[in-house]
């Protein structure tokens, strides 16, 4: 204990010792603690360790890794759908299947869409074949069927089946020139001095189509050539619209249209509620007629209401059938439907068609469909 306190007492003794300073000494040492004091502390941030940044790095490269391919497929899947005119077989089909088509003949891309051409059989004693091309417009919430097309038939026809289809909307890729080789032998077809496209069938049956220039009121000739060049078909032809100058009326009977007493009374009974029931007992070229009369009248939703509602066939929207009938003029129904009423009806079972010929001597057929009661119904697309 003595010398514990011996120690004690030395190193006490030591340290005093340390402490002791001269007044010089003194002045310098409170001049740095004041300098220490007065000088804001600095607040150094703690480092991250470099093992870290190395994770980070690798957990980015990562990322974009993954991340790149996805934009990039992403990217050119948008391209596909917005610059590809391919129409998916899927929602062909969907367009296509309400008209009960025989074969699908060529899908044609155009700049708005693409121009399909199908075969469609109308069955009756024998089966009748009908030649179809219909535009189906790309839009950006995919592809929708359009009101355009036209089609025909060729029974009377020994060579080369014609028809051309006009435009009817700025969006259009018509006109179009389009039909049937009935003569093996032609090999060629040219309108005016542009030569058409052939397609062939499943059973080696052939069909040509041209985007012509050509107008329906001006003459514009037609050649089926043979593999050596020379001449097997050749027409000088034109498809004058309604109320054009260059038309004669060539079927004077036809302007005699108006509705008999019994389709009168029909007639003002759906104005003033449409009930199909009124149309069960009517023929269908009376109720061909009384469509005609609603169009001319403008009673637009009468017309409308004519039309089909059997699901398996095709449909137009309201909204759209009556934009379309509000640029019909009294005058072009006239001179389209006039002489229907002299037309013969062809019954094939669950569709038919009314022949007939109007005021200028054309040609038409307006199709008819039979409605599940029995009665029968407008089609949508009814001129042939």
């Amino acid at each position: 204990m003595k010398q514990s306190n011996h120690l004690n007492e030395r190193n006490f003794q030591s340290l005093n010792q340390k402490v002791v300073m001269n007044e010089k000494d003194r002045n310098k040492a409170l001049q740095t603690i004041n300098h220490r004091m007065e000088t804001p502390p600095v607040i150094k941030k703690a480092s991250t360790p470099v093992r870290y940044y190395v994770a980070y790095a690798s957990a980015a490269l990562l990322f974009l890794l993954i991340l790149i391919p996805t934009i990039i497929y992403n990217f050119d899947l948008k391209g596909e759908s917005v610059a590809s005119n391919t129409i998916p077989p899927e929602r062909l089909e969907e367009i296509l299947a309400p008209y009960q088509y025989h074969e699908i003949l060529h899908v044609q891309e155009v700049d708005t869409g693409v121009v399909v051409y199908y075969t469609h059989m109308i069955k009756n004693d024998i089966n009748i074949e009908e030649l179809n091309a219909m535009f189906i417009k790309k839009t950006e919430d995919g592809w929708d069927e359009s009101m355009e097309g036209g089609s025909h038939t060729f029974l009377e026809k020994d060579d080369l089946s014609h028809q051309l289809i006009i435009p009817s909307s700025e969006e259009s890729p018509f006109p179009l020139v389009f039909g049937k080789i009935l003569n093996p032998s032609i090999m060629a077809v040219f309108v005016n001095d542009e030569e058409a496209e052939i397609i062939t069938s499943k059973s080696e049956e052939k069909y040509w189509f041209v985007f012509a220039d050509v107008s329906p009121d001006e003459m514009f000739d037609i050649k089926g050539l043979n593999n050596k060049g020379a001449s097997i078909y050749s027409i000088s032809t034109q498809y004058p619209r309604s109320g054009s100058t260059i038309l004669e009326e060539a079927n004077q009977n036809a302007v005699n249209f108006e509705l008999t007493e019994e389709e009168w009374q029909v007639y003002e009974l759906l104005k003033e509620e449409f009930n199909k029931q009124h149309l069960k007992d009517l023929s269908p070229i009376s109720i061909a007629k009384i469509y005609v009369q609603a169009s001319l009248d403008e009673e637009l939703e009468l017309s409308y209401e004519l039309h089909t509602d059997r699901e398996d066939v095709m449909q137009v929207d309201r909204e759209e059938y009556l934009t379309e009938w509000e640029h019909s003029s009294p005058e072009q129904i006239r001179d389209t439907f006039f002489g229907i009423q002299d037309g013969i009806f062809h019954d094939n079972g669950d569709s038919g068609y009314i022949s007939y010929t109007n005021t200028y001597g054309q040609q038409w057929g307006f199709q008819m469909l039979k409605e599940e009661d029995g009665s029968w119904s407008v089609s949508f697309l009814p001129l042939q």
